[in-house]
């Protein structure tokens, strides 16, 4: 989206309207009175979401009325690549320049302002995929991730080369950048909240469990018995790691199956394996069962998913 072609004076309007689109529940203003200009290009990536954006001086905010309205369960994360960007969130204010990151939660009022041209890369990923509890994250929201060293040195260029060539990124592919992503933004929270404190017990605890899932996904036997056996606790305890989450077991491990069957059902060099051989390949035995589960989640049949998603996308 541009506004090359849009009249001088309708260019932030219609900036406003397609950004709503990309992003809901934001307000926009201009900062300067001169005339406005704006590109940016967005896609999905499995369940993140990338933007890379270009544009003049702008503030946007996201208050507590517009989340009543467009309620959100995700984590904002905000690479700037060029010019300065003020981030505010609880209270917490922060200025990022060129190869700062910051994260901020949608689910609470927060604000960008832009005083000057920039260029920024915003990722949007669910909460639940970040094994970390929502009120530690708390504790970085909105504040400054230096690029200079640690791994922000290494999510920096990988977010943004991401955001150049993900229209390029399909079938199996783009299920391991996904996987690729989260798992270096999780690196990037959990080596930013180890600098201020040592993380909880129950978050190291959490990590090794997803871990160990993630690696067992194909075992059709997979169970929270199995996994609370595994790390020496209860089951009592295991379903209580998630739920301060807001997470099943059996769920987060049927969201991951369902994903790399996905995945899989997307892969170009395989278009003919079976749909009971992929789902059997994820631990998911019932192939009836599968389907429902299938289309429950991403609204479409395993086939039909398979079909489109074969065809590839429409780039015209």
């Amino acid at each position: 989206m541009t506004t090359d072609s849009v009249a001088q004076a309708e260019r932030f309007d219609h900036w406003a309207c397609e950004m709503s689109k990309l992003f809901t529940g934001l307000d926009a203003r201009p900062i300067v009175r001169t005339p406005f200009h704006g590109q940016a290009a967005s896609d999905d990536l499995g369940l993140l979401h990338l933007s890379s954006i270009s544009a003049g001086p702008l503030r946007v905010r996201r208050t507590a009325r517009m989340i009543a309205q467009h309620e959100e369960d995700h984590y904002k994360v905000a690479l700037q690549t060029a010019g300065i960007c003020v981030i505010e969130q609880d209270g917490v204010c922060s200025t990022l320049g060129p190869g700062d990151i910051a994260i901020c939660d949608t689910s609470r009022p927060y604000s960008f302002t832009y005083d000057t041209d920039f260029r920024t890369v915003l990722v949007l990923l669910p909460r639940p995929m970040l094994p970390v509890r929502p009120d530690a994250l708390r504790d970085l929201t909105a504040r400054r991730i230096s690029a200079d060293a640690g791994v922000a040195a290494v999510v920096g260029p990988f977010l943004r080369s991401l955001s150049e060539q993900i229209r390029d990124c399909a079938g199996p592919a783009a299920g391991s950048l996904t996987d690729g992503a989260v798992s270096l933004i999780t690196a990037l929270v959990t080596e930013s909240l180890a600098r201020s404190a040592p993380p909880p017990p129950q978050d190291a605890m959490m990590l090794r469990i997803r871990t160990y899932i993630e690696n067992r996904l194909s075992d059709p036997d997979l169970t929270p018995d199995s996994i609370a056996e595994a790390h020496g606790i209860s089951r009592r305890y295991l379903f209580k790691l998630f739920a301060a989450q807001d997470l099943t077991v059996a769920g987060w491990i049927r969201m991951r199956r369902l994903e790399r069957c996905a995945r899989d059902l997307a892969n170009t060099s395989a278009p003919e394996q079976p749909i009971s051989m992929v789902a059997a390949r994820w631990g998911l035995l019932d192939c009836r069962h599968f389907s429902r589960l299938f289309k429950s989640a991403y609204g479409e049949t395993p086939r039909d998913f398979r079909r489109r998603a074969l065809a590839g996308p429409d780039r015209s």
